[in-house]
């Protein structure tokens, strides 16, 4: 191999090393937007509805915050409900998403899991998704 050669590879090697540690630099410091819920509903399934969007909202671009107090200030209420499996039928559940006015932004549903925690957990992750592509966080 001559020098030439070797040079115009280290060369290279250094280009394409300095573009991926940009890349890599530049998808770490994108900024979360910040979405404040008050969630109401099922109390038992709040708690896993809460964990899937903190896990799953920087993934999406969404830093979700949880108030307490419908008085407290809010950009979206949601009301949560899910119901567990009986021998005659599945778990299912609805999610109602709501604007600060309480006018309905959109809805998810989930059935035929096998528990309530399997149709919380579904609808949680797909209430993550559809709320990145309404606020246009999506990834």
């Amino acid at each position: 191999m001559t020098n030439t050669r070797r040079v115009s590879l280290a060369f290279l090697s250094l280009v394409l090393t300095a573009n991926l540690a940009a890349a890599a630099a530049t998808t770490g410091t994108i900024a979360l937007k910040p979405v404040s819920i008050f969630v109401e509903g099922d109390s038992s399934s709040i708690p896993k509805f809460i964990n899937v969007c903190r896990q799953m909202g920087p993934e999406r671009g969404l830093d979700f915050q949880f108030v307490d107090k419908q008085s407290d200030k809010y950009d979206y209420r949601v009301v949560l409900s899910a119901e567990g499996s009986s021998a005659w039928d599945f778990a299912h559940g609805n999610i109602v998403v709501m604007n600060s006015e309480a006018k309905v932004v959109f809805t998810v549903t989930r059935a035929s899991r096998w528990t309530a925690k399997g149709t919380t957990n579904a609808m949680s992750k797909e209430f993550v998704k559809l709320m990145a592509r309404y606020l246009d966080t999506h990834r």
